[in-house]
């Protein structure tokens, strides 16, 4: 009898460090997400790329007294394709496309993936479009949207232990829900830039797993210098990214969630029908899975045609 108990206490200690393993106890990229920045030509369509990379370090606590503590790296590299077309003075479409590549290296072991992410369309429609003050120094904007993110990546990717890792799938695995608003104003040459938005994340069940739903938001002054036929934009501000828990299998994850503070200082350049921007994102402040993982510095660079 007490052979039995202690194989059925052995294989519910499998079991358990199967269900945790697999889950991935701590992982980066859910935390991030991406906005619209700030978007000249209001009028005018575009299409464009954009390219983005962050990293973070995470510390993942041993399971049982005889196991140590182990750290890993991730980096994730994302290139954009993103659109803007007009329909009318008041309705704006926009969509996302980007192909992603992660890394994860832990007591070194590497694991990568590459490929298409999840495609993103959104509808906005303006409140406010363009309204001038009866001085025409004043302009202001306010849209309001939504849209889906729709499950066109590979959700399925399996490490070299044959895990399934939720923090290095280049898709959700679900048909997501966002809600956005954006609003302008600018006094001249001088502005500022707030926007917001919110992302219901569904559950994914080919692997019973539902991503923490994202709270995204970001404040940024600017200003445009007119130098003949081109300008030229630096802005400053601060984002506020906040992730839920995710939920596995009946239970929340245990190191997962948190916000992350970051600045953003970044310089767009203008001529003509071409636009080139690069941003620099350093971390003010975070609380990321209960302090197991480190964000770094993120950066971008864009460019975007318009017509």
């Amino acid at each position: 009898m007490k052979g039995l108990r202690s194989i059925i206490v052995i294989l519910g200690i499998m079991l358990l460090a199967n269900v945790e393993l697999s889950a991935c106890d701590v992982c980066g990229c859910n935390i991030n997400g991406h906005q619209f920045g700030i978007l000249p030509l209001f009028q005018k369509h575009f299409v464009g790329i954009r390219y983005k990379y962050n990293s973070f370090r995470s510390t993942h606590p041993p399971l049982f007294s005889n196991e140590t503590e182990t750290v890993s790296n991730e980096y994730f590299s994302t290139i954009d394709i993103w659109a803007r077309y007009n329909l009318g003075q008041r309705w704006q479409v926009f969509g996302y496309l980007p192909y992603q590549s992660s890394k994860k290296d832990e007591n070194g072991v590497s694991s990568s993936n590459d490929g298409i992410g999840d495609l993103t369309l959104l509808a906005m429609y303006n409140l406010v479009n363009q309204k001038r003050s009866d001085d025409q120094h004043w302009v202001q904007n306010l849209q309001i949207g939504g849209g889906l993110k729709l499950p066109t990546g590979n959700n399925d990717f399996l490490d070299q232990n044959n895990d399934w890792i939720p923090g290095i799938q280049t898709g959700t695995g679900s048909v997501d829900l966002l809600v956005n608003a954006n609003y302008v104003i600018r006094f001249d040459a001088a502005g500022l830039s707030l926007e917001a938005s919110y992302r219901h994340n569904r559950n994914n069940k080919d692997h019973d797993f539902k991503y923490g739903d994202r709270w995204l938001s970001g404040l940024r002054g600017f200003y445009i210098f007119t130098i003949g036929s081109s300008s030229i934009m630096p802005s400053i501000g601060a984002s506020l990214d906040y992730a839920k828990r995710d939920y596995h299998e009946g239970a929340w994850v245990d190191l997962s969630g948190g916000y992350l503070v970051s600045g953003q200082i970044g310089i767009d350049y203008f001529i003509k029908n071409v636009m080139f921007g690069i941003q620099y994102a350093p971390v003010i402040r975070q609380d990321v899975a209960f302090g197991n993982l480190k964000a770094n510095p993120k950066f971008q660079v864009q460019c975007a045609l318009s017509f």
